[in-house]
């Protein structure tokens, strides 16, 4: 619920709540205009918009919370195939109960949802293209314990330790840092991620293994998505095979 709540009242949700109310009460679309004064239609969009980005944010979120693997674009479609029938409905409940809108004829449920369908799909699409708030593939997972001793900047998902003397190098999406700590009880405050063991100074997680190079029959590395080679000792082959 926390991480939810976040996410409706966050930063760019306010701002998106203002502009397209703002720009929604100036212009009047869908007719509003001539049915509505000025201060009739910043009320009537506020609660429209509010609703919208309350129902898309809960039913983004439960989708991401249940298809947290799946494709972005499979996401998507399932979002506005829900929020289309769900806002839909809340416009036909909410707009005969607005100032201004008691008398006035309620568009039929095809309409509304052309007009919500239409307005998804650009919201949509103006996310993807200018990368507001993208999934990111960290939140996927329950971070681990080590998590929280990174700085704030590098909590990104964690690609893989090395050890050196009474220090981690650790890797991540975001960069990379140092803590004082051994290697073998940074690997015990990993968990649930999983990850192996290639070498006594090196530990990967599974999800950052992009594809194995073979040097010699007896030299292995490990490519991670950054990248990065971590070298495959003798004693942890067999497992990692």
């Amino acid at each position: 619920m926390t991480a939810l709540f976040s996410k409706v009242f966050s930063p760019v949700s306010l701002a998106l709540w203002l502009v397209i109310t703002a720009v929604a009460a100036v212009t009047g679309p869908f007719g509003t205009y001539q049915k509505l004064d000025l201060p009739e239609r910043a009320l009537y969009w506020a609660v429209l918009v509010g609703v919208a980005i309350v129902l898309g944010r809960t039913i983004r979120h439960a989708i991401d919370l249940v298809l947290c693997e799946r494709p972005a674009w499979l996401s998507e479609a399932l979002t506005v195939s829900l929020i289309v029938p769900a806002m839909t409905v809340a416009v036909i409940a909410i707009s005969p109960q607005m100032p201004g809108m008691v008398h006035a004829p309620v568009p039929s449920a095809g309409t509304v949802a052309g007009y919500v369908l239409t307005i998804a799909c650009i919201v949509i699409l103006f996310r993807r293209s200018v990368h507001i708030e993208p999934r990111r593939e960290d939140e996927c997972e329950e971070a681990p314990r080590l998590a929280e001793r990174l700085p704030e900047a590098m909590r990104g998902k964690i690609l893989r330790l090395t050890g050196q003397d009474h220090h981690v190098e650790v890797v991540t999406t975001r960069g990379t840092t140092t803590l004082r700590i051994r290697l073998t009880d940074a690997m015990r405050e990993m968990e649930p991620v999983e990850g192996y063991c290639t070498h006594r100074s090196h530990w990967v997680t599974r999800g950052a293994i992009d594809h194995v190079e073979r040097e010699s029959s007896a030299k292995l590395w490990i490519v991670l998505i950054n990248g990065d080679r971590v070298p495959v000792s003798r004693k942890y082959r067999p497992e990692l095979e």
